[in-house]
């Protein structure tokens, strides 16, 4: 091959895979930040990871074959969450993150009860799915929270449509039966404060 062409070919391949990562990035990055939430990346590094994601599938574009690329951004998104979530949980061990993150502070025109409400019930959420399985959970986010459809979690995870509602019906189980010890949890809770404060004004 003439060494004009080679290069010209080489060109070529260059443009039409940055053109196609370009195209890609805009036609899913939203989708990939759904599925960041779903196999349990943190809201407030949610953007960071896909970021990682993209970064991943700009250096791999030009081996990738072409087929199922929603899977194919599916696997890479995964891997990073787990990465990103290793990671996070080693730099735990010598630092403790600040509960407040900039995107999770109350908003202005916010009643600061409400604010304070809907945190909790988001940590709450988000405490109950982290004790789930990993292909459970992720499987229970994208179709009760994200609103996939049942083909469209078949496609992305690369497993047959009966796993995904097998896995949903232990998911939905699982999550239920973990609520329901939780809201045990709380009434005792509420029920130790109420007689404390009994007791107290008894004494006073």
């Amino acid at each position: 091959m003439r060494q004009d062409v080679l290069y010209a070919t080489v060109s070529d391949r260059h443009a039409t895979s940055v053109g196609d990562f370009e195209r890609i990035y805009q036609d899913w990055f939203e989708e990939v930040c759904r599925w960041i939430r779903a196999l349990g990346g943190p809201d407030a590094d949610r953007d960071d990871i896909a970021q990682e994601v993209f970064m991943v599938v700009r250096r791999r574009l030009c081996a990738f074959d072409g087929a199922n690329l929603a899977g194919w951004l599916y696997q890479i998104t995964k891997r990073q969450v787990r990465d990103f979530r290793r990671r996070t949980w080693f730099s735990h061990i010598f630092t403790r993150r600040r509960l407040d993150e900039p995107d999770t502070l109350p908003h202005a025109d916010q009643n600061p009860a409400t604010a304070l409400e809907h945190k909790e019930s988001q940590r709450v959420l988000y405490g109950i799915l982290d004790k789930l399985r990993e292909s459970r959970r992720s499987t229970f986010v994208l179709f009760e929270i994200e609103g996939l459809s049942g083909e469209e979690i078949a496609q992305i995870q690369g497993i047959p449509i009966n796993t995904v509602w097998t896995r949903l019906y232990h998911a939905r189980k699982d999550f239920f039966a973990l609520a329901a010890k939780q809201h045990r949890a709380f009434n005792r809770h509420e029920s130790r404060s109420e007689s404390t404060k009994t007791i107290r004004g008894k004494v006073g």
